[in-house]
Protein backbone atom coordinates (compact mmCIF):
# COMPACT_ATOMS: atom_id res chain seq x y z
CA UNK A 1 0.00 0.00 0.00
CA UNK A 2 2.74 2.30 1.11
CA UNK A 3 4.24 1.71 -2.59
CA UNK A 4 1.35 2.52 -4.44
CA UNK A 5 1.23 5.82 -1.99
CA UNK A 6 4.73 6.66 -2.81
CA UNK A 7 4.23 5.63 -6.39
CA UNK A 8 1.14 7.60 -6.74
CA UNK A 9 3.05 10.80 -5.05
CA UNK A 10 6.06 10.57 -7.52
CA UNK A 11 3.51 10.09 -10.96
CA UNK A 12 2.07 13.98 -9.55
CA UNK A 13 4.70 15.39 -8.88
CA UNK A 14 6.61 14.41 -12.01
CA UNK A 15 5.87 16.91 -14.23
CA UNK A 16 6.99 19.41 -11.59
CA UNK A 17 10.95 18.00 -12.50
CA UNK A 18 13.09 19.44 -14.92
CA UNK A 19 12.19 19.66 -18.41
CA UNK A 20 13.15 20.80 -21.62
CA UNK A 21 11.59 23.14 -24.42
CA UNK A 22 8.93 24.22 -23.35
CA UNK A 23 7.63 27.57 -22.76
CA UNK A 24 7.53 28.92 -19.10
CA UNK A 25 4.83 31.25 -19.04
CA UNK A 26 5.37 34.80 -19.87
CA UNK A 27 8.96 36.33 -18.95
CA UNK A 28 9.47 38.67 -15.89
CA UNK A 29 8.92 42.75 -16.93
CA UNK A 30 12.38 44.27 -17.67
CA UNK A 31 14.21 45.99 -14.89
CA UNK A 32 13.14 50.07 -15.01
CA UNK A 33 16.54 52.16 -15.12
CA UNK A 34 16.37 55.56 -13.64
CA UNK A 35 15.31 57.37 -16.95
CA UNK A 36 12.56 54.79 -17.04
CA UNK A 37 12.51 52.37 -20.37
CA UNK A 38 14.38 53.15 -22.83
CA UNK A 39 15.33 51.65 -26.58
CA UNK A 40 18.94 52.07 -26.88
CA UNK A 41 20.70 51.93 -30.24
CA UNK A 42 24.55 52.29 -30.78
CA UNK A 43 27.39 52.10 -33.68
CA UNK A 44 31.28 52.52 -33.35
CA UNK A 45 33.19 54.36 -36.29
CA UNK A 46 36.34 54.92 -37.14
CA UNK A 47 36.33 58.54 -35.16
CA UNK A 48 33.28 58.29 -33.09
CA UNK A 49 31.38 56.06 -31.05
CA UNK A 50 27.36 57.27 -31.07
CA UNK A 51 24.45 55.55 -28.22
CA UNK A 52 20.99 56.88 -29.65
CA UNK A 53 18.28 56.37 -26.74
CA UNK A 54 14.46 57.45 -26.54
CA UNK A 55 11.68 56.21 -24.69
CA UNK A 56 10.62 52.47 -25.56
CA UNK A 57 6.94 52.87 -25.25
CA UNK A 58 4.58 56.18 -25.89
CA UNK A 59 1.32 57.91 -27.06
CA UNK A 60 3.45 58.93 -30.43
CA UNK A 61 3.92 62.86 -31.65
CA UNK A 62 7.08 64.69 -30.30
CA UNK A 63 9.24 61.97 -28.60
CA UNK A 64 12.80 63.43 -26.70
CA UNK A 65 15.35 61.61 -28.36
CA UNK A 66 19.23 61.55 -26.72
CA UNK A 67 22.66 61.61 -29.15
CA UNK A 68 25.67 60.64 -26.86
CA UNK A 69 29.01 61.14 -28.47
CA UNK A 70 32.41 59.91 -27.89
CA UNK A 71 36.27 59.14 -29.24
CA UNK A 72 36.64 56.01 -30.41
CA UNK A 73 39.90 55.38 -29.13
CA UNK A 74 39.70 57.52 -26.02
CA UNK A 75 35.86 57.45 -25.36
CA UNK A 76 35.80 60.74 -24.32
CA UNK A 77 32.58 62.96 -24.77
CA UNK A 78 32.63 65.07 -27.67
CA UNK A 79 32.45 68.20 -27.37
CA UNK A 80 31.51 71.09 -29.87
CA UNK A 81 30.31 68.81 -32.93
CA UNK A 82 27.86 68.90 -35.35
CA UNK A 83 25.22 66.16 -35.21
CA UNK A 84 22.92 65.40 -37.93
CA UNK A 85 20.18 62.57 -36.97
CA UNK A 86 18.61 61.43 -39.72
CA UNK A 87 15.36 59.13 -39.41
CA UNK A 88 13.95 57.35 -42.44
CA UNK A 89 10.58 55.74 -42.04
CA UNK A 90 6.93 56.57 -43.30
CA UNK A 91 8.47 59.93 -43.82
CA UNK A 92 12.24 61.52 -43.87
CA UNK A 93 13.62 63.52 -40.84
CA UNK A 94 16.44 65.47 -40.63
CA UNK A 95 16.67 66.54 -36.88
CA UNK A 96 20.17 68.55 -35.44
CA UNK A 97 20.29 67.78 -31.96
CA UNK A 98 21.82 70.09 -29.88
CA UNK A 99 24.25 69.59 -26.88
CA UNK A 100 23.35 69.69 -23.91
CA UNK A 101 26.41 68.62 -21.86
CA UNK A 102 29.67 67.41 -23.05
CA UNK A 103 28.72 64.69 -25.37
CA UNK A 104 24.94 64.42 -24.55
CA UNK A 105 23.02 66.04 -27.64
CA UNK A 106 18.90 66.31 -27.38
CA UNK A 107 16.60 66.66 -30.13
CA UNK A 108 12.26 65.63 -30.49
CA UNK A 109 11.63 63.13 -33.25
CA UNK A 110 8.15 63.11 -34.62
CA UNK A 111 7.76 58.89 -33.75
CA UNK A 112 4.46 57.56 -34.71
CA UNK A 113 3.38 54.90 -32.55
CA UNK A 114 4.46 51.33 -34.13
CA UNK A 115 5.89 52.78 -37.08
CA UNK A 116 9.31 52.05 -37.77
CA UNK A 117 12.53 54.27 -38.90
CA UNK A 118 16.01 53.63 -40.08
CA UNK A 119 18.29 56.16 -37.99
CA UNK A 120 21.46 57.72 -39.36
CA UNK A 121 23.56 59.44 -37.23
CA UNK A 122 26.48 62.06 -38.82
CA UNK A 123 29.16 63.20 -36.78
CA UNK A 124 31.04 65.89 -37.92
CA UNK A 125 34.14 67.80 -35.65
CA UNK A 126 36.54 69.83 -37.44
CA UNK A 127 38.14 67.68 -40.54
CA UNK A 128 36.89 64.76 -38.99
CA UNK A 129 33.31 63.05 -39.93
CA UNK A 130 31.44 59.76 -39.03
CA UNK A 131 28.53 58.26 -40.93
CA UNK A 132 26.72 55.86 -38.53
CA UNK A 133 24.04 53.80 -39.26
CA UNK A 134 22.11 52.55 -35.82
CA UNK A 135 19.25 50.46 -36.74
CA UNK A 136 15.71 50.54 -36.53
CA UNK A 137 14.05 53.23 -34.15
CA UNK A 138 10.55 52.19 -33.43
CA UNK A 139 8.03 53.09 -30.42
CA UNK A 140 5.71 50.70 -28.68
CA UNK A 141 1.69 51.34 -27.02
CA UNK A 142 2.22 52.05 -23.16
CA UNK A 143 1.57 48.88 -20.97
CA UNK A 144 -0.69 48.70 -19.31
CA UNK A 145 -0.53 47.02 -15.62
CA UNK A 146 -4.00 44.87 -16.09
CA UNK A 147 -2.28 42.35 -18.74
CA UNK A 148 -0.66 40.72 -15.80
CA UNK A 149 -2.39 38.33 -13.55
CA UNK A 150 -1.69 34.78 -14.40
CA UNK A 151 1.60 34.90 -12.67
CA UNK A 152 0.00 34.40 -9.16
CA UNK A 153 -1.81 30.91 -10.26
CA UNK A 154 1.22 29.36 -12.13
CA UNK A 155 2.90 30.27 -9.02
CA UNK A 156 0.48 28.49 -6.80
CA UNK A 157 0.29 25.48 -9.51
CA UNK A 158 4.08 25.29 -8.69
CA UNK A 159 4.02 25.08 -5.12
CA UNK A 160 1.25 22.98 -4.57
CA UNK A 161 3.10 20.46 -7.21
CA UNK A 162 6.70 20.77 -4.95
CA UNK A 163 4.54 20.24 -2.00
CA UNK A 164 3.01 16.85 -3.38
CA UNK A 165 6.43 15.88 -4.16
CA UNK A 166 7.69 16.52 -0.43
CA UNK A 167 4.99 14.47 0.40
CA UNK A 168 5.97 12.01 -1.65
CA UNK A 169 9.59 11.85 -0.01
CA UNK A 170 8.42 11.63 3.22
CA UNK A 171 6.29 9.06 2.46
CA UNK A 172 8.80 7.01 0.63
CA UNK A 173 11.07 7.77 3.36
CA UNK A 174 8.80 6.42 6.27
CA UNK A 175 8.11 3.11 4.21
CA UNK A 176 11.65 2.51 4.09
CA UNK A 177 11.90 3.00 7.65
CA UNK A 178 9.20 0.92 8.57
CA UNK A 179 10.88 -1.56 6.48
CA UNK A 180 13.76 -2.12 8.03
CA UNK A 181 12.31 -1.67 11.67
CA UNK A 182 10.00 -4.73 10.76
CA UNK A 183 11.66 -8.04 11.95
Amino acid sequence: MIRWLCLLCWMVAAPALAHGGEEHGEASPPVASARGDAHVLGATGDVFEVVLEHPEHGEGGRTPVRVLVAETDTNAPVLGAQVELTLTGPSVQKLAPKMDSPGVYLADAELPVGAEFAAVVTVTRGDAVDVLSLGMVHLEPEEHASAQGSGASKTWLLALAAGVGLAGIGAWTLARRMRRVTP
